[in-house]
């Protein structure tokens, strides 16, 4: 049995380097790896955090709050926060990704500087969509071999089906998973967990046979290098993941990642570096913890990143794993199923107008998501302010493509351009048409940077049409999330233990967006 790749597989060639150009980046790559420096814009200007690999970061981190006075504010509560946002961007920046925009770190009030000059820009811009006579023609263009088809582990796609369901079914997590959203949060305001999600264009139709073992991180060839594929080279990545077992995932700087999704997506089954039942409990709600955290003990599977194919095929669990996985995350863990599981959570499975804004331009994974979920849901009813141009698919793709793509986070694997472009969106008069009601709901995708008509919605709209998604990275309680969880129905990607704490956020501080 065969199937069909999702439509974006395209091969790019590869490039061969000589040997003297090889040299160079060799020691390119040791002076590059001895030291890293983030640049941060502070309120008294440019400041430099340095730091190389085998540092103590969180030390680093607090000295360097300590040198400058950071005691927090901008969306942080406290020393603590700042000291875990700095290690945080430290940890990116030694995997190899870009903090804020290209690799330099800013403050919550730059982000917001900047966010608002964009939505400025993008306002003044956007104009009222013209009368669409006829629908753009499209069609699929010819794909390279090998990237096209792949075959498939089972031949009958019935089988298949049945073994996924009576694994889920069979297994306590994935069943509750399957029939119902994790819980809320329940402190003064509820905070509800969410998950980053995951195009359903990118989700293969059947577990693909395997050749190797493990893909990623240290259990691989290519070492624990973040992006060890060029921008250009995605259909490559996603092969790489399609034909292994397992792939290697672990916490970077938050527990929830991208890269779990691509791994269940392609077929395989996710290996984590550390125990997944360590994170937060309403943090990764949506994944089975103690079902991946227990692949450590199966036969036939060895931390060293070596699978016995005979032991761990003779059991017959790894298919049924693979397949449960599969299943579940095309039913739940898609972005249209997040866009959905917003709405249920907050009572408007009915909306139809949706008003989802942010502010920076910035790649941001779980604005991504909730902007291409809405918008599959909901086509031209769903308005994005501002309109990331990353999300959307350029007319012409080469050559400028390259560097445009190598500017992106991560490359812009599984979330640019894959949106095209609708004449019939209207982003003009937001303002206008917010004073009006004329959405039905109002979701701000990316809190921390930016609130855009933040007094306008207030005024308008009631606690059950507004939601507000927080998708940074692990840095506990903030000022939004111990503010906004009274004015709407308030998302947390990495959502701590415990309830924020009970302090006064000045309604100053999100007035003007």
């Amino acid at each position: 049995r065969r199937a069909r790749l999702p439509k974006r597989a395209h091969r790019w060639p590869h490039t061969c380097a000589m040997h003297r150009t090889a040299r160079l980046l060799r020691l390119l790559a040791a002076v590059s790896t001895a030291a890293h420096e983030i640049r941060l814009e502070l309120e008294q200007g440019p400041a430099y955090l340095t730091f190389r690999e085998g540092d103590d970061l969180e030390h680093i981190a607090d000295a360097f709050a300590a040198k400058h006075d950071l005691k927090g504010g901008e969306g942080c509560v406290g020393r603590d926060c700042v000291v875990r946002m700095l290690t945080s961007a430290m940890r990116i920046e030694m995997d190899g990704g870009g903090v804020g925009v290209n690799r330099v770190s800013v403050s919550g009030v730059e982000y917001r500087r900047q966010g608002a000059l964009e939505v400025a820009r993008q306002a003044q811009l956007s104009r009222p969509p013209a009368a669409v006579t006829a629908e753009p023609r499209h069609v699929s263009a010819p794909c390279a071999p090998p990237f096209c088809s792949f075959e498939c582990a089972t031949n009958d796609a019935l089988v298949e089906e049945r073994v996924a369901r009576d694994f889920i079914e069979d297994d306590p997590e994935l069943r509750e998973l399957m029939r119902g959203y994790p819980p809320p949060r329940k402190c003064s305001h509820s905070l509800y967990p969410i998950f980053i999600g995951i195009p359903r264009s990118e989700v293969v139709d059947c577990v693909p046979r395997k050749y190797y073992g493990f893909r990623g991180g240290h259990h691989s060839k290519f070492g624990d290098r973040a992006y060890a594929f060029g921008p250009h080279e995605e259909s490559e990545y996603k092969r790489a993941y399609r034909e292994s077992y397992f792939g290697s995932t672990k916490k970077k700087a938050g527990w929830d990642c991208m890269r779990h999704y691509e791994i269940v997506a392609s077929g395989a089954v996710p290996f984590f570096d550390e125990d997944p039942t360590q994170a937060p409990s309403a943090t990764l709600a949506f994944w089975p913890k103690r079902l991946l955290r227990d692949l450590r003990t199966w036969p036939g599977v060895f931390p060293n990143g070596t699978v016995d194919v005979d032991v761990l095929d003779a059991s017959g669990s790894y298919s049924k794993l693979a397949a449960g996985l599969l299943t579940y995350l095309r039913e739940r863990l898609t972005t249209e199923a997040l866009a959905r599981y917003i709405l249920e959570t907050m009572g408007q499975a009915q909306a139809r107008k949706v008003l989802i804004l942010s502010a920076h331009p910035a790649p941001d994974f779980l604005r991504e998501s909730v902007v291409h979920g809405f918008r599959q849901r909901l086509g031209a009813e769903a308005v994005d302010f501002i309109k990331p141009l990353h999300l959307y698919e350029p007319r012409v793709a080469a050559p400028w493509d390259l560097a445009a793509r190598s500017e992106l986070y991560g490359n812009g694997f599984t979330y640019a351009y894959r949106l095209r472009d609708d004449p019939r969106v209207d982003r003009s008069d937001i303002a206008k048409r917010l004073r009006d009601h004329f959405f039905d709901v109002v979701v701000y995708a990316s809190v921390h940077r930016g609130l855009p008509y933040f007094d306008v919605v207030r005024e308008h709209y009631g606690y059950d049409e507004i939601a507000f998604v927080d998708g940074e990275d692990e840095h506990g309680w903030s000022n939004f999330s111990v503010g906004l969880p009274a004015v709407g129905h308030y998302f947390m990607r990495e959502l701590p233990d415990g309830c924020p704490p009970d302090i006064e956020v000045g309604e100053g501080f999100f007035s003007g967006g």
